[in-house]
């Protein structure tokens, strides 16, 4: 129990960031997924520009996981990986939004399915990385001396 104490923080981030990665390769579907691409004035088919938002929504949810487990054993880095989780949260929540949109039509799937579930996951991101950085800085964890010998 002491354990989940001491590592609340790190196990919430790491918990989410794999958990963005399992639901956007699990439950979050592209167009892709449900069979629809593009083909290209020579007639080649290639992906629409959700299956690179899943992409990226998965390399920022392995990033969340392991700015987690840095948590857990470097206490010392939990105030400035917190904020840090806040931006990346953004930059997740940034992603479908406005860095890599996807499609422009609202009954794709990609616009039923995975657009919501990213922009919730982001929020509980950026929740996590708050609340980790308030209750820093209100002298809980690092700042009292929770190191790892």
């Amino acid at each position: 129990m002491r354990f989940l104490e001491q590592n609340w923080r790190g196990l919430t981030l790491l918990v989410l960031g794999a958990g963005t990665v399992l639901a956007a390769i699990f439950l979050l579907d592209t167009c892709a997924d449900a069979g629809k691409f593009l083909t290209t004035n020579n007639g080649a088919t290639v992906h629409m520009g959700c299956t690179w938002t899943e992409r990226a929504v998965m390399g920022l949810g392995g990033l969340i996981g392991l700015v987690g487990l840095i948590t857990i054993f470097w206490k010392d880095a939990a105030r400035a990986l917190s904020l840090s989780t806040v931006g990346a949260g953004a930059l997740m929540l940034a992603t479908p939004l406005w860095l890599i949109p996807t499609c422009k039509m609202a009954m794709m799937t990609c616009n039923q399915s995975l657009k919501p579930g990213v922009l919730i996951l982001s929020g509980l991101i950026m929740v996590a990385g708050l609340v980790g950085s308030i209750k820093l800085v209100r002298g809980e964890g690092a700042a009292r001396g929770h190191h790892v010998a």
